[in-house]
């Protein structure tokens, strides 16, 4: 069942938003860079989980960013305590961050019980499958049920929240290319609206004239790679989606001598 989630001209603002969060081959964590100076040890992807419902990637999403958000707060405070100078602020500035850092404390461990994840090593996530949805206003939703109730059918659970499947993405390599296409395509659209900028600040009827043709250009290329993914995945750059990861693996960033003691301890 899809969730509230946490989501041209150019161009009404179309949006893909990701319910279950990650992408594939998108680091999961933020763990820090080794420094520059630290050995180059080999490293290898490990599959330490997978999540075979919409219902548990939601929850992973979920409390993933719930960590990440509390550890951006937890630096946000230091880099204020660092400036700070009086004793009272200072003080009350320690006390949350020593109740943040008991909550994401917390949060790490249930997270590292229930999927084998923590906010100190790499991850990659790979979408295996997925359902892209097309949110739909009361009005449209209202129009899909009753042409579902004049052939005699049941609405689908995702119109009660105003959405509508488009199409399944049944396979990881299928899942990565839906993905790569809207990429590129918001790439386009992000080249248009700039060089729709140029247009209007330009200070001769030649510069106008020479922004106005790379412009037309480029609208070009967005309408034709639109109709493509219309064609292909039902996705308009015109509409907002929901694209709801249904399963997913989780890889872990490991080096290659912890995979050897791994491997002898078992």
């Amino acid at each position: 069942m899809v969730t509230t989630v946490r989501k041209v001209l150019l161009i009404a603002a179309s949006s893909l938003l990701i319910m279950s969060g990650a992408s594939a081959q998108q680091p999961s964590g933020e763990a820090a860079l080794p420094s520059a100076d630290a050995p180059a040890e080999p490293e290898q992807l490990v599959k330490i989980a997978t999540l075979n419902t919409p219902q548990a990637n939601d929850e992973f999403t979920r409390n993933v960013q719930i960590m990440q958000e509390q550890r951006r707060a937890v630096a946000n405070l230091y880099a204020l305590l660092a400036q700070e100078e009086d004793e009272d602020i200072k003080y009350n500035i320690e006390a949350k961050i020593h109740e943040l850092m008991v909550k994401l404390n917390d949060e790490n461990k249930r997270m590292a019980e229930a999927f084998r994840y923590t906010l100190n090593r790499r991850y990659v996530r790979s979408i295996e499958n997925a359902t892209v949805y097309i949110q739909l206003s009361d009005e449209e939703a209202d129009s899909h049920r009753k042409k579902l109730s004049l052939k005699g059918e049941t609405p689908p659970k995702s119109l009660k929240s105003n959405m509508l499947s488009v199409c399944t993405l049944n396979t990881a390599e299928a899942a990565q290319a839906f993905q790569k296409d809207v990429a590129s395509m918001q790439a386009k659209r992000d080249i248009a609206l700039q060089m729709q900028t140029v247009v209007e600040n330009a200070e001769t009827p030649d510069d106008k004239a020479y922004a106005q043709g790379r412009l037309d250009q480029v609208l070009g290329q967005v309408s034709a790679f639109n109709k493509e993914m219309v064609r292909a995945y039902g996705f308009s750059i015109s509409r907002n989606y929901v694209l709801q990861i249904d399963k997913s693996s989780l890889f872990v960033w490991a080096l290659a001598s912890e995979i050897a003691d791994a491997s002898s301890s078992n």
